[in-house]
């Protein structure tokens, strides 16, 4: 567990910089990069899970933490559309990681994607140009990313698999303050609620692996095959 403590280091260095406001800009983006890239080691190496499942986690964990680095700049246009692309990325990876391909058609993932149109439609007036269709894209993603979540819960319910559900609905109310902050209206206390819900998050993603070494149908567990003759 001494990655996860060097998560939970990096993590309150972090929110110490944001409401100190360190001077130093580059101590200060490597503290915003460095929790996440601790929760892939986390994932990847810590415990030691070789497996689909792990890998699609700590890629996606990387991307996000590329995605926090490119967001340090997010007042400039070009540096938020790269952090929005990267975080695009980490969402499809999760989604793969949860079997997005098995998602049940059912009650709860119509008002998953109910929900989704219904967040990009009130997001959409505030946006212009490019944003229009990559945020757009952004939303499938997520919401695409949640609904294989929720999905892969209702089919065998452990606590890995609740850990990832509970983290993937967190990312989506992280994002949505995020955006609504951004693209319609202020609001109070938006990167507490920002933050705290993304850094909730992504530790509850990642501590999604558990399943790999202790459920064999965890997904992403590559199948044994026959023995060869």
């Amino acid at each position: 567990m001494k990655t996860f403590g060097l998560f939970v280091f990096s993590m309150t260095a972090y929110l110490t910089s944001v409401y100190t406001r360190t001077p130093n800009e580059t101590v200060a983006v490597v503290l915003k990069s460095l929790p996440v890239a601790t929760l892939a080691v986390f994932v990847q190496v810590e415990k030691r899970c070789h497996t689909a499942y792990a890998r699609l986690l700590a890629a996606g964990l990387m991307f996000s933490a590329v995605g926090d680095f490119c967001l340090f700049w997010q007042h400039l246009p070009q540096w938020f559309i790269f952090g929005l692309l990267a975080f695009a990325v980490a969402q499809l990876l999760y989604a793969l990681a949860f079997d997005v391909t098995h998602v049940t058609f059912d009650g709860t993932t119509v008002v998953t994607m109910a929900t989704a149109v219904l967040t990009y439609a009130y997001i959409l007036p505030g946006l212009k140009g490019a944003m229009t269709s990559l945020v757009g894209l952004y939303v499938i993603l997520i919401f695409s990313m949640t609904a294989a979540a929720t999905s892969c819960l209702r089919r065998d319910v452990t606590w890995p698999r609740l850990s990832a559900c509970v983290g993937a609905v967190l990312f989506v109310v992280s994002d949505f303050v995020l955006a609504v902050n951004k693209f319609r209206f202020p609001l109070p206390h938006a990167r507490f609620l920002n933050l705290s819900t993304y850094f909730a998050a992504q530790c509850l993603i990642a501590f999604s692996v558990l399943e790999s070494e202790q459920d064999p149908k965890a997904l992403g567990t590559p199948k044994r095959r026959g023995k060869e003759n």
